[in-house]
């Protein structure tokens, strides 16, 4: 059933496996997976997400962004941007991106980390981001993050983005491919789900697509 995109004032994006996809490896297609892999830590990583991933679902998930964070403490972050820059945006992201600045607030609602996501909303002139973010000083890691997105509880960001851009939620499209996309799906007036990872995402879809290049037919803003 389609929806109504008239109501649509909004759009909020998520970023990893969505707007941008790193070949890391996993399923995810995720920054974190290509911070991983920026230290020789991508197989470590690999077995803690598969190990964690169903038992912190909506619970504690924070445990396991802080254990990842804490292997960087002394890393130097010019490492990780040889690996997670150029960002390897989704097709038509840079085109949708500039068609819809003049129809919807934009910004990235994620669980990516700030060295892709904010670098990802100043490329792209987005409005708003809100992601989690990796401490820095001096150049190196300092071991300890802001989980300001925790990935089972991205819908509770929502009422920020409804504060900050005075809108209702179902004034908000939401794009994204995963199952922490879910409950953020089942909120907003529509969703559309970008190469969906799950049948459960799928199905969940209003729209299910490919590319940007859909999102912006769609919401009329691309031929």
């Amino acid at each position: 059933m389609t929806k109504n995109v008239s109501r649509i004032r909004v759009v909020t994006i998520d970023v990893d496996g969505c707007l941008v996809s790193y070949d890391a490896g996993t399923a995810f297609k995720s920054s974190w997976d290509a911070l991983g892999r920026a230290y020789g830590l991508q197989g470590k990583w690999n077995r803690r997400i598969e190990a964690f991933y169903d038992s912190l679902r909506g619970t504690n998930d924070h445990r396991w962004a802080e254990t990842n964070v804490a292997e960087l403490a002394g890393k130097s972050v010019q490492e990780a941007l040889k690996i997670l820059y150029p960002i390897p945006y989704c097709a038509g992201a840079r085109e949708f991106a500039d068609a819809s600045k003049q129809n919807f607030r934009r910004g990235l609602l994620t669980t990516a980390i700030d060295l892709v996501a904010e670098k990802a909303a100043e490329e792209l002139k987005l409005d708003f981001c809100f992601c989690n973010t990796l401490h820095r000083n001096n150049g190196t890691f300092t071991g300890t993050l802001d989980y300001d997105v925790p990935t089972w509880l991205k819908h509770i960001k929502l009422l920020r983005v409804c504060r900050r851009c005075g809108v209702w939620p179902e004034a908000i499209c939401h794009i994204g491919d995963n199952e922490n996309d879910v409950d953020v799906a089942e909120k907003v007036g529509m969703f559309i789900a970008l190469k969906p990872k799950t049948p459960k995402v799928e199905k969940k879809g209003d729209y299910v697509v490919n590319d940007f290049f859909e999102v912006g037919r769609i919401l009329g803003v691309l031929k």
